[in-house]
């Protein structure tokens, strides 16, 4: 009995390190008619600390956004049409009353948002990619165009083991405190951390490669500073969710005691199925000889413009609790905009 409960527990491992050991290949996959939709959540909270006096702005923004795949040539590069079904944006910066949009409630805009607005629901790019998710075209077609030279978490070309780790470069061109332009080098830092049935969990970190002395320059990179996990489905050839944190402080970008804070978080989930049908905004009554009797409308509540304590909405992160700071999902066993 105890040779067989040993035969057992040597085969059982040496299953586990042939799996550890496997090498899978990582692509994606479209086809022709394809759509998919992904729910996309930004939250953000900066503090800014210049003289004495101390701002925060906090934002939260929910989009749906859709890929409608026009066709895949035979080389696997697939082309399709960015859109944005619906947004909802929330903002708020100390002593200034909060802005807020939904495209699905809300017939007219705020300033801050009408960019925004007029982009929801019309073509904004017809977009090329590779098997591996890198940009190879971009064609605008509506919107603010956008300079993201990364849409997708770039893949691996040969099939790699849990544990291996690839890299995407990239340049970018910001601008310093002597308002002169420098161009800044990059990588993205990939890793396949372990794979579960058909899901892999794929670590992401962004690297700075060019030496940087200017507190400026910082700031102009900060946003892209993030460190996160992606799922992805191998079988699909779909990525199922992605994290992006960041928690980042920067001193002496305005005098030497300036001080800021960012905490973010960028969230993308798959969402199944056709986008769900939603009534249109009701258009103004046409004027008749006797109109039937409306209720007068209530006054709405006042906002008071200096709230005396901080207010949390949904998650958006808040530095003075660390509670609310990101923090690491634990691993599953099993898991399922932006505005260009």
């Amino acid at each position: 009995m105890k040779t067989l409960a040993t035969l057992a527990l040597l085969l059982a491992t040496s299953t586990v390190a042939m799996a550890d050991d496997a090498k899978v290949l990582l692509k994606y996959k479209f086809d022709e008619g394809d759509l998919i939709r992904s729910k996309i959540v930004h939250l953000s909270t900066v503090e800014t600390k210049i003289k004495g006096s101390t701002q925060t702005a906090q934002s939260r923004s929910i989009s749906t956004k859709q890929w409608k795949v026009e066709g895949v040539d035979k080389e696997g590069l697939a082309t399709f049409v960015h859109s944005v079904e619906s947004i909802d944006m929330w903002q708020k910066v100390t002593d200034r009353p909060e802005q807020r949009y939904n495209s699905q409630t809300d017939q007219e805009p705020p300033a801050i948002y009408a960019a925004a607005a007029q982009s929801v629901g019309i073509p904004l790019a017809r977009i090329t990619v590779d098997p591996q998710g890198r940009l190879v075209q971009r064609k605008q077609l509506g919107g603010t165009p956008s300079g993201e030279t990364q849409i997708l978490p770039i893949l691996p070309e040969e099939p790699i083991a849990v544990g291996s780790a690839w890299y995407s470069p990239d340049d970018l061109t910001v601008r310093a405190g002597n308002g002169k332009q420098k161009h800044i080098k990059t990588r993205q830092v990939f890793r396949l951390e372990s794979v579960t049935g058909n899901v892999a969990t794929i670590s992401t970190e962004t690297q700075i490669l060019t030496p940087i002395d200017d507190p400026m320059l910082k700031v102009e990179l900060i946003q892209k500073l993030t460190r996160g996990k992606v799922k992805f489905d191998i079988a699909a050839g779909r990525l199922i969710s992605q994290q992006l944190d960041l928690d980042e402080t920067i001193i002496g970008f305005q005098g030497e005691t300036s001080v800021m804070n960012y905490l973010g978080r960028m969230t993308e989930e798959l969402l199944p199925g056709p986008p769900a049908k939603v009534a249109a905004m009701p258009a103004a009554p046409t004027p008749v000889a006797e109109p039937a009797k409306v209720a007068e409308p209530q006054e709405p509540a006042k906002i008071a413009s200096k709230p005396t304590a901080p207010r949390r909405l949904d998650g958006v992160p808040t530095l003075a609790d660390p509670a609310t700071k990101p923090v690491e999902k634990d691993e599953e066993a099993t898991e399922g905009p932006d505005l260009d």
